[in-house]
């Protein structure tokens, strides 16, 4: 305490000497655990041919933009195998900053995730949010979130679309948390693939009209598109195209028995259009490169603590020189030296264990900041 300036130098050296291995140690445990526990919770996975890894980030997480899609054809016939369920996703769309999830009620029954106010998406223009979602936002039932726009400069592009919030999920610590969910049907209208717009016969305006024969109306641009969903326009949205053909971003399989799922995965493995994953086998995978990554910090870690440890070597040898009355005066009071040598000894001590304490209680901080960061990267 009397050495108070150089006391605080040396914590400080200390502190961040053992920070950043303790930091990188447990903010990789806490990713390995929250990233291998959503794999375990995907049995199976199946999505369009290409990079496993995104594609498997891209469902669980929510996380980037589809490259390419199936389609609800696709889905169909994994559901007609009767080896489990099977669930589509819609995803790479935004509300607010926030993953818009298009998907069926299945999904809340095999994730077990239930709600803590309100209901699950049951028609088109609702979205339920997740637990960190709604608060962040600060929404409440009835509110109403603007999807983002694609691209502002593409004219072709799709209005955004006007979601109601119907539910609020009860709390998962997991990507769940920081998404919405609606309906199949809302993200095709999100996508642009489908719409509403004001009734077109025979009291619709000229000026408002392409063409007009006994069979067929073609509207123009001027004509007026909903971008809100409600009681009295929601029998005029429909979708330009066949159901079957309708796109679907990947499908979660969790099967009746393992054996269902091999039989199941062993029959997509020469698609030519699909590929099945197993999420946890990927994530393995993933988690491998992370593991070889730490390896090489925990490398780089010691060449620093190395130097730390000459640093303060040197710091305390020059202490002891700027010393030698103390320990003369302690020395003439009756103290042997091996007495004088567990005194010093006693302040280094002291001092490792409050940079160990501030490195760690730095560390858990970093680890409860970092885990929302993590989020969202991923």
């Amino acid at each position: 305490m009397f050495h108070k300036v150089k006391s605080a130098i040396q914590i400080a050296a200390l502190t961040l000497t053992f920070f950043l291995p303790f930091a990188t140690a447990i903010m990789v445990k806490h990713f390995s655990t929250s990233i291998t526990e959503r794999g375990k919770n995907t049995p199976l996975l199946f999505g369009p041919k290409g990079d496993r890894f995104d594609l498997t980030i891209s469902t669980l997480f929510f996380r980037g933009d589809p490259l390419s899609q199936l389609s609800m054809a696709d889905f169909q016939l994994l559901d007609e195998e009767k080896r489990g369920l099977a669930v589509p996703l819609s995803l790479g769309f935004t509300a607010r900053k926030f993953p818009v999830v298009g998907t069926t009620v299945d999904y809340f029954i095999a994730r077990n995730i239930v709600t803590k106010a309100g209901t699950v998406p049951l028609t088109l223009g609702d979205a339920v949010l997740g637990n960190e979602c709604a608060t962040t936002l600060n929404a409440q039932i009835g509110d109403h979130i603007l999807t983002d726009q694609v691209n502002l400069y593409d004219l072709s592009a799709s209005y955004p679309l006007k979601l109601k919030v119907v539910g609020i999920l009860d709390q998962t610590k997991s990507a769940d948390d920081n998404a919405i969910f609606t309906s199949m049907g809302t993200a095709w209208v999100i996508s642009g693939l489908g719409h509403g717009h004001e009734p077109l016969n025979e009291e619709t305006a000229n000026d408002k009209l392409l063409g007009k024969t006994e069979k067929q109306i073609t509207a123009n641009a001027s004509i007026e598109q909903f971008i809100e969903i409600n009681k009295t326009n929601i029998n005029e949205f429909h979708f330009h195209s066949d159901l079957a053909r309708l796109p679907v971003s990947s499908i979660i399989v969790f099967p009746k028995s393992p054996k269902d799922g091999t039989i199941l995965k062993a029959k997509y493995l020469k698609h030519q259009k699909i590929q099945p994953l197993e999420p946890n086998k990927v994530i393995d995978e993933l988690l491998d490169v992370v593991i070889r990554l730490k390896r090489l910090f925990d490398s780089s870690y010691a060449i620093t603590s190395l130097a730390s440890v000459l640093f303060l070597t040197v710091l305390i040898l020059l202490s002891l020189q700027t010393r030698k009355r103390e320990s003369k005066a302690l020395f003439l009071m009756g103290c042997s030296r091996g007495t004088i040598c567990m005194l010093f000894s006693a302040e280094i001590i002291i001092l490792c264990i409050f940079s160990t304490l501030f490195a760690l209680v730095g560390a858990y901080a970093l680890t409860f900041l970092g885990s929302d960061i993590l989020q969202l990267l991923l």
